[in-house]
């Protein structure tokens, strides 16, 4: 049987799997972290369950959470079934992964809503558009920055290039319509900005409106009142799935709390 380390195996993951993915730049990352805690050298076949326990137990003593935790996690399974399928381990170590908590669900109020679309008029009239596209829509931040003009049509919004790798439409509220139609005669890619761009913007908005001390004040917010939103007026969560392009509706059913309908009638 061939012996591979864990540096090597975990270039080659990145060779088949990840390079040239959407989850590339974090894909590396994670497997990195993974291997300077392991040891470069160290080969894969001394990788097992109390190997992976250790693991653990010194990413929690560094402070990450669950979730964060679970993501490293996940890098070194695909590693090691990588290891299988080549023939360097004879088998795949049992990996527990840690219980992540729902936290609280952060959306906009209508006052502070109002607020922050009135500093971003004021600061960038481009972002704000960006800002309301996103409030009304749900859209991601990298699916919105990738939209052209002819991904628009009077009511809905087309996109191509998502998260999940599917084609998927929304359709547009009135105040969402007229933001990306006066944006559309900038370019053919309707926002021009980058990301690093944008994010600078909102911090000093953020700062501006006395939020920074609100660590879930941030631009994916906007993505979570869009569905708050859609809960909270009974729609229902197959169509809010639909609508947001999660692949599973169990991530949709982090909002079902929202709507208590069925609770109140009882």
């Amino acid at each position: 049987m061939k012996t591979k380390t864990t540096q090597a195996v975990a270039d080659e993951t990145l060779e088949r799997y990840w390079k040239h993915s959407k989850s590339e730049r974090w894909s590396w990352k994670n497997a990195a972290y993974v291997v300077s805690l392991l040891g470069a050298d160290t080969p894969i076949t001394h990788v097992n369950e109390r190997t992976i326990d250790g693991l653990v137990s010194i990413m929690e003593s560094k402070g990450l959470a669950g979730s964060t935790i679970n993501r490293k996690l996940a890098t070194l399974s695909k590693m090691l079934r990588h290891s299988y399928r080549m023939g360097y381990v004879s088998r795949i170590p049992s990996i527990e992964r840690k219980k992540e908590p729902r936290g609280r669900i952060r959306w906009l109020r209508d006052d502070e809503e109002g607020q922050l679309l009135q500093a971003f008029r004021a600061t960038d009239l481009a972002m704000y558009r960006f800002v309301v596209a996103l409030l009304d829509t749900g859209a991601r931040t990298g699916e919105l920055l990738k939209l052209t003009r002819p991904d628009i049509s009077s009511d809905v919004m087309h996109l191509w290039d998502t998260k999940n790798g599917r084609n998927r439409s929304i359709p547009l509220t009135t105040r969402a319509a007229c933001a990306l139609r006066d944006q559309a005669g900038v370019d053919h890619r309707l926002f021009t900005f980058t990301p690093s761009r944008f994010s600078k913007i909102w911090d000093k908005v953020r700062a501006g409106l006395g939020m920074t001390n609100d660590p879930q004040f941030v631009p994916h917010m906007l993505r979570h009142t869009c569905a708050s939103r859609l809960v909270q007026r009974g729609v229902d969560l197959r169509v809010v799935q639909e609508w947001l392009g999660h692949n599973s509706i169990t991530t949709t059913m982090r909002y079902s709390h929202l709507s208590p309908r069925q609770l109140m009638s009882a």
